[in-house]
């Protein structure tokens, strides 16, 4: 297939879903994912604390939560997030940016092998728990990352839904709130995010009924499963990892 148009392709399908987006506001979330050198984490937490002291130096509005990876590919990676923004929000910060930006590269920087900028879209309208501005972070999160296929998005928002209506109906045990991410820009797309909050690693211990069960009983069996075979079809891959999140790392703006 010709580049153009496997990226017309990825458009395409994304296309019916941005417009909904449309209608959320201060749903944008920015991801700074930072990778230490080798033996270098003290060093690095030693510099995100001075870094964080600059934010509230120069009394920063925006708050920046930091989550360490405990397991995964990405293990020993440190996540600097900033949630709950409207995209005219990043307008007019281009001078503190820049500010920000040396600040880092005379501390955190040398601590680094490098660093990825993402941006991701919040889905109030496929999740379980949609944040509001009073949430504090859990002491953990389960992360589960879902790279689907270029065609996949509607079949897989739809099966979403589907499944989160078969819990309120079940009344299924989930472990802790949910929340789902759509990443908007700065990796490989269509990609979704589900962040299951822990309140400690004994909330890790799974459902003793299957998902597929709990489908069955929403749905009847046939079209419980064939809900969950759409689901399924629709990925390429999926990763998991656990983050736990470091206060002693984050500035929380005051309010």
């Amino acid at each position: 297939m010709h580049v153009k148009s496997a990226v017309l392709g990825v458009l395409f399908a994304l296309a019916p879903v941005f417009p909904a987006l449309a209608q959320q506001t201060n749903n944008v979330t920015v991801i700074n994912a930072n990778y230490p050198k080798p033996g270098a984490a003290s060093q690095y937490e030693a510099a995100r604390k001075k870094h964080m002291g600059w934010h509230k130096g120069q009394k920063d509005t925006w708050s920046w939560y930091v989550w360490q990876v405990v397991s995964g590919e990405n293990t020993g990676a440190y996540l600097v997030g900033s949630f709950g923004h409207a995209w005219k929000d990043f307008d007019g910060r281009e001078a503190f940016e820049k500010a920000d930006n040396a600040d880092v590269s005379a501390t955190v920087g040398p601590t680094l092998t490098r660093s990825a900028l993402s941006y991701w879209l919040e889905r109030a309208d496929m999740s379980q728990n949609p944040s509001t501005p009073t949430m504090q972070p859990a002491p953990l999160l389960s992360v589960t990352t879902y790279l689907l296929t270029p065609g996949g998005v509607n079949d897989f928002t739809d099966a979403v839904k589907k499944v989160n209506e078969a819990i309120k109906k079940t009344n299924y045990a989930v472990p802790g709130p949910s929340r789902w991410y759509q990443l908007a820009n700065g990796g490989e797309t269509p990609t979704f995010v589900l962040v299951g909050e822990r309140a400690n690693w004994a909330a890790f211990q799974p459902n003793d009924k299957t998902l597929d069960v709990m489908m069955g009983e929403a749905y009847g069996k046939d079209e419980g499963a064939a809900i969950m075979a759409s689901l399924r079809k629709t990925f390429r891959t999926i990763h998991t990892s656990i983050y736990q999140y470091r206060s002693d790392l984050s500035y929380i703006a005051p309010k």
